[in-house]
């Protein structure tokens, strides 16, 4: 490549394409808000239900269990048909997900309402990059990845508090129909972004051997060891994580002695998601690995800085150290995920929808790792989560600058 072409400007991204990108990142909002959807409302559905919270806990739990069961053939089952007619079946079960849920009157119905919304939450997530790839040129499949993620960050900011502060207004169900109806228009919404020009891909008969519009640029060769290189770095980062966000409010707890700090902090989480997801989306574009290193050290940095707000300190130095390391902690882990989902594709070029359905299945492992190794863990102090996660992210970070999993074009 000569030294002109690697320095032009990359293509900009015109406002039909932006337009495209948006629905895109529309259905990862509802899908989102879907699954974190019980949390805001637990007491209302367990008391209404006449069950336990704890059951309605598990309504979370439960449903990243089965999405990483279902992923990869679920998604080996959608290769039979073109990738925009599974991604709009895929919002067309969460539509009667949230519609079977508007109408629970037991908690057997709720159930199935979660069970049906994750059969195909991993065949959504992957084959959503994937798609917004075939939209862009190569150089803009980072910013393109990223704006579909930005969906993701918009739902904990607005997803889980939005349904929280309706449904205390409304009720849970009528919030439910509420969200039912926005996934209706965004499903409507996606047809359009999915028709021509963007390449759509052919029916493919069964038996015969599902070939993907390939994201722009990419080859016909996977590298299988660097993809679950990349994967298995991947899901030690999330266990890293979740292993102290699943409880964020212990925690911030025990640093401030003040729950009701607990919502300021989850949207300065939120809001950081946001920022950190698109300031790295171009950097990926430009310098990919160097994005992976610089998120994974501001990562750690987080994390460690939330391990160090333990430390029993002046008030006002505590709380300073708590903000900071939740900006940064959320930023720097919003941002991780395009930087890893892009590069999975990039080494997996024509295969990129099975090669994500890997990467979605071992993200939905980390959050079940995490959540139940900090729920371990807890039993000696909620103060040992922190530590735990910085000594994994740690590693995460050794291992980006060593081993160098995310490809650097």
């Amino acid at each position: 490549m000569s030294t002109a072409a690697s320095t032009a400007a990359p293509e900009r991204i015109d406002a039909p394409t932006a337009a495209r990108l948006a629905v895109l990142a529309a259905a990862t909002f509802v899908y989102v808000t879907f699954e974190v959807f019980p949390i805001g409302l637990i007491h209302d559905i367990a008391a209404d239900l006449e069950v336990g919270v704890g059951q309605v806990g598990l309504l979370v739990s439960g449903y990243a269990v089965v999405a990483g069961a279902v992923t990869i053939p679920a998604v080996a089952l959608a290769a039979r048909v073109s990738r925009g007619s599974a991604l709009v079946v895929s919002l067309l079960v969460l539509l009667g997900a949230e519609l079977l849920t508007a109408t629970a009157t037991d908690f057997a119905t709720m159930v199935a309402g979660r069970v049906a919304a994750a059969l195909t939450h991993g065949v959504l997530w992957s084959l959503i990059a994937p798609a917004a790839a075939t939209m862009v040129p190569r150089e803009r499949v980072g910013t393109a990845t990223a704006a579909v993620f930005g969906g993701s960050s918009l739902a904990a900011i607005m997803g889980s508090p939005g349904t929280t502060f309706v449904g205390e207004l409304i009720g849970w169900r009528a919030t439910a129909l509420l969200l039912a109806v926005v996934t209706a228009a965004v499903t409507l919404a996606l047809v359009w972004a999915l028709r021509p020009p963007l390449p759509v891909d052919p029916v493919v008969p069964p038996g015969a051997r599902a070939r993907r519009a390939e994201p722009a640029g990419g080859s016909g060769t996977v590298d299988w060891p660097a993809v679950l290189t990349l994967c298995a770095v991947a899901v030690v980062l999330v266990v890293a994580h979740f292993l102290s966000y699943t409880y964020f409010a212990l925690i911030v707890a025990e640093v401030t002695g003040a729950p009701g700090s607990v919502t300021v902090l989850l949207a300065v989480f939120g809001i950081a998601g946001a920022v950190g997801t698109y300031l790295m989306g171009r950097h990926n574009d430009r310098a990919p690995r160097r994005a992976a290193q610089v998120t994974m050290a501001a990562f750690t940095a987080g994390v460690g800085l939330l391990a160090l707000s333990l430390v029993p300190a002046p008030a006002a130095v505590s709380w300073a150290a708590l903000g900071v390391a939740v900006a940064v902690w959320g930023g720097a882990f919003a941002a991780a995920g395009p930087v890893f989902q892009t590069g999975v594709m990039r080494l997996a070029g024509a295969q990129a929808d099975r090669a994500s359905s890997v990467y979605v299945t071992g993200f939905q492992v980390g959050i079940a790792g995490g959540s139940g190794i900090g729920a371990a863990l807890l039993g000696h102090s909620v103060g040992v989560l922190p530590p735990v996660s910085a000594v994994l992210a740690g590693a995460v970070l050794i291992a980006v600058l060593v081993r160098r999993p995310v490809p650097d074009s």
